[in-house]
């Protein structure tokens, strides 16, 4: 896919991060857009325009770089996809999307844009790293998906432009998280919905079992991806034997499952899932955790009404920009 055959609603949703003008293909050049305003050129390569594609400072490049890899190394969505819709859709009415323009913030390997564009009338996945080519291969069959390449501070759309808006698992990743929200709270439409989802901090011995890896992560983020992808396998092997396998047992023995014991998510997925999560949760360099009243103060001070807050194995919130 060219410059020239990017679909119409995706170019009149795109703006300029330097000046806020409209884009359209120049003539003769499918390969970029063109500011109408300032001139900037943003070049589309494999159909999806990249914007700022190299992230500027250090802890933002080493956040690219782990997620990219992570991504592309992990890129199958299907392994999670049934339950992972569950655990942070389950809420919503699939009807209620239904002529929706909806922008997935962070989308890395595509899975929850793959999901959500079975009802939704057109997504826009965006993400900085280069997991966007896995998320283009994943949503390819589906033609209201279009993907962008951007980041969460400079979200390349007109204000007002999405009735939704939802970013899951990404921005505990950020320095400033309270301006991506802002950033992002401000593309939705008046009555438009902000859906985000971020890591809780916890007590007792799931707070051990963080502090733990907290420290842990003082070393593995360092580490060169092949070798930490080895780590995480083999970690991930004894947790399933030590931990999920005994948890399904249970199940199986009419034992009633509790949600807060440590990994508990994990029983209702595949190994593989399992196996991915190690891995980001070790290989991110920034990982920032709230309790359920700091996460309803982040949507509060963007500006969001009707907020709420509530446990997903970590905090799912949501707020809805005003009418007026």
């Amino acid at each position: 896919m060219t410059a020239a055959s990017l679909r119409s609603d995706l170019i009149t949703l795109l703006r300029c991060p330097a000046c806020s003008g409209g884009f359209s293909p120049p003539a003769g050049d499918p390969s970029r857009l063109s500011c109408a305003s300032c001139g900037r050129v943003v070049p589309v390569i494999d159909g999806i325009p990249r914007f700022g594609t190299v992230a500027d400072d250090p802890l933002a490049r080493s956040t690219q770089d782990s997620f990219g890899y992570e991504w592309t190394a992990f890129g199958d969505w299907r392994p999670s996809g049934a339950a992972n819709f569950e655990q942070y859709f389950g809420d919503l009415d699939p009807e209620s999307l239904r002529g929706w323009t909806v922008l997935d913030a962070g989308c890395g390997m595509g899975r929850h844009a793959r999901q959500v564009g079975d009802h939704a009338h057109f997504v826009v996945a965006m993400d900085f790293s280069r997991a966007i080519d896995q998320a283009a291969r994943n949503v390819a069959e589906l033609k209201n998906i279009a993907c962008v390449q951007a980041d969460v501070f400079t979200p390349p759309f007109a204000d007002g432009s999405f009735d939704f808006v939802y970013s899951l698992g990404v921005l505990h990743h950020v320095d400033e998280t309270a301006l991506a929200v802002r950033r992002l709270t401000a593309k939705l439409k008046p009555g438009g919905r902000f859906r985000l989802y971020l890591y809780w901090k916890r007590r007792g011995v799931s707070g051990f079992m963080l502090r733990a890896v907290s420290l842990l992560r003082r070393v593995t983020t360092r580490l060169p991806f092949g070798v930490l992808r080895a780590l995480c396998w083999m970690l991930s092997v004894i947790i399933f034997g030590l931990v999920v396998v005994p948890y399904r047992l249970l199940a199986r023995l009419g034992v009633r499952r509790h949600a807060s014991w440590p990994l508990f998510l994990y029983a209702r997925y595949p190994f593989r899932v399992l196996y991915n999560d190690q891995f980001d949760r070790f290989s991110a360099p920034l990982e920032k955790r709230y309790d359920a009243e700091e996460v309803s103060a982040l949507l509060q001070a963007a500006g969001l009404e009707q907020v709420r807050v509530w446990p997903s194995f970590g905090w799912m919130g949501e707020g809805v920009r005003p009418l007026s």
